[in-house]
């Protein structure tokens, strides 16, 4: 949300938070459409026929889900690294990222950036002076910006109505965060004008401590502009299955034949039916060729995995690919895609990196670590072949290094800490060579197992 700076010039006061959360309310519509079609609740399942009694089955086939988790397990589906140049020391948020499964956070902040096109993240102290992350619901979220062309961010919003026991609203909070203090206003009824200041107190992240992660510049979803192509899929396979539906319970039509309900229980019965020369039974029916439909429903599914660049993992030609650049230049729109939700990710990451930076040297816990100084690293969630990689690292030799060599398996999760595990056990086993050979020099003659050294 961007508005003038100079509105908030004397402060941000109770009316302009109302306005701003009442001007956040008008998405929630979309907002929660978003949200079904993730969960499968599609606009298929409202659809009614006119006529009484006609088949009207309602399929939902969820592309909108497959592709939001296709997305995020390529992309954060193994953890994200940190890597920091020589003489920066990172140990001290690394392990506050593992006392807390960051993994966890990202791939929830991944999912909300699919579904709704961006995704929010609260940094926090904990009692005990920790920091922490949450990830928040886009519909109890936002960050107002300055509008000017850089956009700086200059507060954060997270509000939320409280229920009773009965689920009637009870109340409203309102939790504002701006550079240097959070600010808690709430109120009695369910009305954010006349919230009331209940809390107040400083924070010492530097910055504004709610982070907004955005999939593109238009904070647009994976599936946002493939929800028609979605539905016409959807009604395509559901007038399938009701033309199934509606040709068993045909209806027959009788010519120069005379039943009553008694001749209509018997051939039912024993499924005869006499009659003379000009007579004819027959069932009618509107059934579309078979043909036709796969045709259609082959171009619609195809349109879907196109349009989103996301492939259809179960595509015959896809999985009978065995080349790796034949795969690659198959995941090449995806990639492009990715590439992009990775940068706005990056920005998101880092400026959390940031935060918790700021936070710990302000505590004493470690040194002031540069922004530039860290870099983000992604490992696309791809199958792969340890055994070829193994080979091609064995084949460069010592022109590169060892934690650069560890780092492109995918079964280690920190490079630099398996680096300092191999040398140790090299150091180890040099020293005990060491020892050995001195034993031997000194008298102490030829082991049994002198070949081995």
């Amino acid at each position: 949300m961007i508005i003038d700076e100079r509105i908030i010039a004397n402060g941000i006061t109770v009316e302009i938070l109302a306005k701003l959360i009442r001007k956040h309310e008008m998405n929630a519509g979309k907002f929660r459409k978003y949200y079904d079609y993730y969960i499968g609740k599609h606009d298929i399942l409202n659809h009614t026929k006119d006529t009484r009694g006609a088949a009207n089955n309602r399929v939902v086939c969820n592309h909108a889900k497959y592709i939001v988790d296709i997305a995020r397990a390529y992309l954060v589906g193994n953890p994200v690294k940190y890597e920091v140049s020589k003489g920066y020391d990172i140990e001290k948020i690394k392990d506050a990222y593992l006392e807390q499964n960051i993994e966890h956070i990202d791939g929830e902040l991944v999912k909300n950036v699919g579904i709704y096109g961006r995704a929010y993240e609260l940094v926090y102290a904990t009692p005990a002076s920790e920091p922490r992350s949450a990830f928040i619901e886009p519909t109890k979220a936002f960050v107002v910006y300055n509008d000017d062309c850089t956009h700086f961010p200059l507060f954060g919003v997270y509000y939320y109505r409280t229920f009773n026991l009965d689920g009637a609203v009870s109340g409203c909070v309102c939790n504002v965060y701006t550079e240097n203090e959070i600010f808690t206003y709430e109120n009695d009824t369910d009305a954010w004008e006349g919230m009331r200041l209940t809390y107040q107190a400083g924070h010492y992240f530097g910055d504004v401590p709610l982070i907004e992660y955005r999939n593109n510049e238009e904070r647009q979803g994976d599936c946002e502009q493939l929800i028609p192509l979605i539905d016409a899929y959807n009604k395509l396979q559901s007038e399938r299955v009701n033309d199934k539906e509606d040709f068993v319970n045909s209806f027959l039509f009788l010519k120069d034949l005379l039943l009553d309900s008694e001749d209509v229980r018997k051939l039912k019965r024993e499924r005869i039916l006499m009659g003379d020369k000009d007579s004819d039974a027959k069932y009618l029916n509107k059934i579309m060729a078979e043909s036709d439909i796969k045709t259609l429903r082959d171009d619609l599914k195809s349109d879907i995995h196109r349009f989103s660049t996301v492939p259809d993992l179960t595509d015959e030609k896809f999985a009978g690919m065995q080349s790796g650049i034949a795969i690659r230049y198959k995941l090449l729109g995806f990639g492009q895609t990715t590439k992009n939700k990775e940068e706005m990710t990056s920005a998101g990451l880092k400026k959390r990196f940031k935060l918790y930076n700021h936070y710990l040297s302000i505590l004493g816990g470690m040194k002031n670590v540069p922004l530039h100084r860290v870099d983000v690293i992604f490992t696309y969630n791809l199958p792969v072949n340890n055994l070829e990689n193994a080979q091609m690292l064995n084949y460069l030799g010592d022109d590169v290094s060892l934690e650069t060599k560890l780092s492109q398996l995918d079964f280690i999760s920190d490079p630099k800490e398996e680096a300092a595990l191999v040398r140790a056990e090299r150091a180890a086993e040099y020293e005990e060579r060491i020892k050995r050979v001195e034993g031997i020099a000194g008298g102490g003659g030829y082991g049994r197992d002198f070949n081995k050294y």
